[in-house]
């Protein structure tokens, strides 16, 4: 079978939390990720554990110290190894495991263990005038408009006039002066594209809006415009920037490439767009926005009927569901001790999204764990699917024999606490 290797690191990510312990996750350039899924070493100094999820191997690694070598995570881990094929390996050493001593191990093997994201492309070289960045076939071609300091760390990736993307003796200029749109292109001409088929120009549209979008934001916060009538607009402008700025770093990446196309083909699938007759430009007091940010509410409210169209296809999809599998994947909690509500939330939803069969609710679900995880509250939509999920859970897997999942008091209390005013 196809090893999912995001939701192998997801899982190994929220047993240690349903443990309380306070991990650490690195990805494979050595550098602190917030996101499980792209970590790859999760380090937790007290207790003394380090888990490395071995791709290369197809292994989950568990190091800790002698006194833990009978702790309930062995077993877990290893169980969730023979679930998705993979070895596993269990050592243990005497030494203190320190976060800043692990990033340097990994830097120190970082052509060895190198981030899939980076893969194959070359170190930025060049003049004081022109920068390169090759990827096999295919070169990113830099124009700076003042003179490269070669002492400065990042002096390629900023005073940038112009960026072209060269495939042999063609040469296109990119619209828009954004590295990470430039390294997604690359990828993807790299990958076989074209620079004007289809995902070509989702890449070009995908960085024009990332500009507008992030022009609008810094705008009307600056002219102090925000207030609580337009708050979910500036909200969603700024939940799409940090979507087009993921979605750059998946299509860049040599693994994630695939998948990451996928994303951008299943993301119109279920819209059905009606018409938003809101004056979106209206609920800020200014009447006269520069030309750049004005043209941007047109975006807004494209955006605005997309989620709406996107809660509800989830909404239907949790009322078909079934969460079949969703007690054998809790009952995994009974030996845990959460420090921290949030920790408890963030494992059940997570557990909640692998028990789902529709993947884009999955996918969604797994996002709020994230979010819980990380400590942040959730939105009243958040809380309300969260609610639907564990009701449909209750109505589909509730028999005679069988306790019902409930949701108890305590536990919609607790949601509160997190909705986001």
């Amino acid at each position: 079978m196809a090893i999912n290797k995001e939701q192998i690191s997801e899982k190994v990510f929220n047993l240690l939390k349903g443990f309380g312990f306070k991990i650490e996750s690195f990805d494979k350039e050595g550098k602190i990720t917030v996101n499980p899924s792209e970590a790859t070493r999760f380090v937790v100094q007290d207790p003394n554990i380090l888990v490395r999820v071995d791709n290369s191997n197809d292994t989950i690694i568990l190091n800790t110290s002698a006194d833990l070598s009978e702790h309930e995570l062995r077993p877990m881990l290893k169980n969730l190894s023979q679930d998705y094929l993979l070895n596993f390996d269990y050592k243990v050493f005497d030494k203190k495991i320190k976060a800043k001593g692990e990033q340097a191990d990994i830097v120190r093997n970082s052509e060895k263990d190198m981030a899939d994201v980076m893969e194959g492309f070359d170190t930025m070289t060049g003049s004081t005038k022109t920068s390169y960045q090759g990827l096999d076939n295919v070169k990113i071609v830099v124009k700076h408009k003042k003179p490269v300091n070669e002492e400065v760390r990042g002096a390629r990736s900023r005073n940038i006039h112009s960026i072209f993307i060269q495939r042999g003796e063609e040469r296109f200029k990119l619209p828009e002066n954004n590295l990470a749109m430039a390294r997604a292109m690359a990828r993807h001409l790299q990958k076989g594209g074209e620079t004007f088929d289809e995902v070509g120009t989702r890449i070009v549209e995908m960085a024009a809006d990332y500009k507008s979008l992030g022009q609008f934001v810094n705008y009307v916060r600056k002219s102090k415009l925000v207030n609580e009538d337009n708050q979910v607009y500036v909200d969603l402008a700024i939940e799409n920037v940090q979507n087009i700025r993921d979605t750059f770093k998946r299509l860049s990446g040599a693994k994630t490439y695939e998948t990451a196309i996928q994303s951008l083909s299943e993301t119109d699938d279920h819209i059905e767009l009606d018409e938003d007759t809101t004056d979106i430009e209206a609920l800020f007091t200014e009447t006269h926005f520069d030309d750049k940010v004005a043209s941007v509410m047109d975006n807004l409210k494209t955006l605005s009927v997309k989620r709406k169209a996107f809660e509800g296809y989830l909404t239907k999809a949790i009322n078909k569901e079934s969460f079949a599998n969703l007690k054998n994947l809790l009952s995994e909690s009974d030996v845990m001790d959460f420090a921290t509500p949030h920790a408890k939330l963030g494992y059940q939803v997570s557990q909640l999204g692998f028990a789902a069969n529709d993947p884009k609710l999955g996918n969604y679900l797994q996002g709020i764990s994230r979010k819980l995880n990380a400590g942040s509250g959730l939105s009243q939509f958040e809380y309300g699917a969260i609610k639907s999920c564990l009701l449909s859970a209750n109505t589909h897997n509730h028999n005679a024999s069988a306790p019902q999942m409930t949701v108890e008091a305590t536990y919609e209390s607790f949601l509160n606490q997190f909705v986001e005013e």
